[in-house]
């Protein structure tokens, strides 16, 4: 058990802008007359944080909070009849576990979007938010993921980070699998056989013939939608500078030797036919 002089070791969480401060409640977070909690956020490296705060606060929208200041779960009882609750957690981490706890404290109805400022902070506070089980909180951060821009660092991040989250979530965050789905399909890979098909549509349409050879039901194509097609085959041939698109497999290799004997066949046909013409 920490000696009392410890107890003066709460961290700093002033200097925060008054913009982000909503409070919703009479008593701030940090604030010692009014606290009857302590969060100590520790780590294995010995950093040993102590930030003041209430109970029925953390309890109103964290599922975790609740378990531990419940009165079958111990807890320390300290100094001025307040009570203790560890967290241990990493470094990088203490930032975002004290953004959660301020977002406890705040009006969750009112825009909160400027509380992350970036998509690592979001993604780092919906790592805690999982973890002390803040549905509100949780459900704001991925929504907010998925509607700003990202980098491709970020994108790397989110894709590295986002599943095993969801994946550890268990019954905490209830329904966060069904928020972060519009998040992890903005980084699932294109269907391959999508891209085949378009590619295979535009190959077609790039090399359709305008001869009069075709049947009155056929429509030709116009000029210009063939120019288009062509200019779309080259694209994703050789000019995307990202991924290619095209997965050269069996499949397309047979789709477009198929293609181009028939184009090899109708190319005989008619200049048979214009050699008959000329006798």
């Amino acid at each position: 058990m920490p000696s009392p002089s410890n107890m003066d070791k709460d961290i700093e969480i002033g200097g925060v802008d008054p913009s982000l401060s909503v409070f919703s409640y009479d008593c701030k977070l940090g604030e010692r007359a009014t606290s009857d909690v302590i969060v100590r956020l520790r780590t294995i490296h010995g950093r040993d944080d102590w930030i003041y705060a209430r109970s029925e606060i953390l309890c109103a929208k964290s599922r975790y909070f609740t378990l531990r200041l419940c009165d079958e779960w111990p807890t320390y009882d300290l100094v001025d009849s307040r009570y203790c609750v560890e967290i241990i957690c990493d470094e990088s981490d203490i930032e975002h576990h004290v953004n959660l706890l301020r977002m406890l404290y705040s009006n969750l109805e009112e825009p909160v979007g400027d509380m992350w400022h970036s998509v690592g902070n979001a993604l780092g506070t919906l790592k805690v938010a999982t973890r002390l089980g803040c549905d509100a909180i949780a459900t704001k951060c991925a929504r907010y993921l998925e509607a700003v821009p990202w980098e491709e660092g970020e994108e790397e991040e989110i894709l590295k980070a986002l599943p095993a989250i969801v994946s550890s979530t268990r019954k905490l965050v209830a329904g966060l699998g069904a928020e972060a789905q519009p998040v992890l399909a903005r980084l699932q890979p294109v269907d391959a056989a999508s891209i085949r098909n378009v590619f295979l549509s535009a190959v077609h349409m790039a090399t359709s013939s305008e001869s009069k050879s075709y049947s009155s039901t056929s429509s030709k194509l116009p000029r210009d939608l063939k120019a288009a097609a062509q200019e779309k085959v080259e694209y994703m041939l050789d000019e995307d500078d990202d991924a290619p698109l095209l997965i050269a497999d069996e499949e397309l290799k047979a789709a477009l030797k198929a293609k181009f004997l028939d184009l090899f066949e109708s190319f005989k046909f008619e200049l048979s036919t214009l050699t008959d013409s000329t006798r």
